[in-house]
């Protein structure tokens, strides 16, 4: 095929045309599983996007891509990067509503919110107010069915819907955004490596964010809440870990030992579906033990307990040789330096030379190669790379990375990898175990 405005124009026909077969494929399956198609995606039931039927999930994936890329084909270099930046003043506006909790009053209202009535509840005039909600109904957050009156649709009772979620969205539109912004000037200084570098959420806020939450109560709260909802919804690491110990299901009385918290324990969900196992959290921060302890079901109290170990992480009790069976190192190891990962995984390796069957289960995040998944959905993991530089002045290792830390803790330890990856975040498990 050739260049110029004919090729553009067949492109964008064959684009279009895939479109249309992968839309075929959602609506039949929607057909078969006698669930109803979406007239307007933004009006109607969630069911759609909630379904598992593999085929219609993945046909919706591909129709994603093939949107993005006509979009792009579409606008064009100038409107596509006018339409990039000017996303901000959407984020703006949704955060703002969200903090006034108007949609919240939309939501509670079954005939639809008025102007008036949601100046007078949120204390906006209308005149600014009407901007934003303006704002809004073009991004199909609510909708104006006639005018000055606003009702929700399926994205705005989405949030209202599940707390957890919208504590991450008003996350993500406030310190992530304020953070990013401040990237640039964090790389201008010098260091700016990532030993030495400062993140960008310390350049904007003068300390680094988990320093920040501490400080802002209401906020810390926020951010906790918003990772119990990642935890359930986004992050496969559990799903990972249960899919190991199905295959070791057969190993008497395990004893299990985990080491992290900030982001919930894996133990809490093994220990329901694998009563034969005993289980042991052990944590440096007594805050996050007690959060544990406060989430795990009364019949599995005799299963956990939790270790405080104030002085940090690093030692590994001798009876552990003996005793332990696996050790599960769980989202923890993404934002320490290869030197303090490699001091803890040390520490048990005598473990696994006392006993050859014990294992040590590392379950983190993964930075894929470039170019291993689609365009639209690998743009989530490019973005969790920059995340976790702006926000830590630290990166998600690739799975090249991994392995060399790993083998700087023991050339003799051998590893089976594991991942599972969705439209959001890659993780992996690494099993570790010393070659005999």
């Amino acid at each position: 095929m050739g260049s110029g405005p004919t090729a553009e124009l067949d492109g964008i026909i064959g684009l279009a045309t895939d479109l249309l077969q992968q839309c075929q494929i959602i609506s039949g399956e929607c057909n078969r599983s006698k669930v109803s198609t979406l007239r307007t995606a933004i009006n109607g039931s969630a069911e759609t996007w909630h379904q598992t039927n593999p085929r219609a999930n993945n046909a919706r994936s591909v129709a994603q891509g093939l949107i993005t890329q006509l979009s792009t084909f579409l606008h064009g270099p100038h409107e596509y990067l006018h339409e990039l930046v000017s996303s901000n003043w959407d984020h703006g506006a949704l955060y703002a509503a969200l903090q006034a909790r108007v949609i919240d009053h939309i939501a509670a209202s079954t005939g639809g919110s008025s102007l008036y009535e949601l100046s007078q509840h949120c204390d906006i005039p209308e005149d600014k107010l009407s901007r934003i909600l303006g704002l809004l109904c073009c991004r199909g957050i609510i909708s104006q069915p006639e005018q000055g009156v606003y009702v929700s649709t399926s994205v705005s009772r989405e949030l209202i819907r599940d707390g957890e979620f919208r504590a991450w969205v008003e996350f993500q539109l406030f310190e992530t955004r304020v953070a990013s912004a401040h990237l640039a000037n964090a790389l201008a200084k010098k260091p700016n490596d990532y030993t030495s570098g400062v993140s960008a959420f310390k350049q904007a806020w003068g300390m680094e964010m988990y320093e920040w939450h501490h400080s802002q109560p209401q906020m810390g709260e926020r951010f906790q809440k918003a990772m119990r909802g990642v935890a359930k919804s986004l992050d496969p690491a559990d799903q990972l870990l249960n899919d190991w110990f199905k295959i070791h299901d057969d190993l008497p009385s395990m004893k299990v030992v985990e080491f992290g918290g900030r982001y919930g324990f894996a133990s809490l969900y093994l220990a329901e579906k694998y009563p034969q196992c005993e289980f042991e959290v052990r944590c440096d921060s007594q805050d996050f033990l007690t959060r544990g302890e406060a989430l795990l079901k009364a019949t599995c109290r005799r299963q956990v307990i939790f270790t405080h170990t104030p002085d940090g992480l690093h030692d590994a009790p001798t009876e552990d040789q003996s005793a332990v069976s696996t050790y599960i190192v769980r989202n923890l190891f993404w934002n320490w330096s290869d030197e303090e990962a490699t001091r803890l995984l040390r520490k048990l390796v005598p473990a696994l030379r006392s006993k050859p069957s014990t294992r040590i289960l590392v379950a983190d995040g993964l930075s894929p190669a470039f170019n291993e998944y689609p365009p639209h959905i690998e743009v989530a993991y490019r973005r969790r790379d920059v995340t976790t530089m702006t926000m830590h002045n630290t990166k998600q290792r690739s799975q090249v990375e991994w392995l060399a830390l790993f083998g700087k803790a023991d050339p003799q330890i051998s590893v089976v990898t594991k991942l599972d990856a969705n439209a959001h975040v890659c993780k992996g498990l690494w099993e570790l175990s010393l070659i005999c």
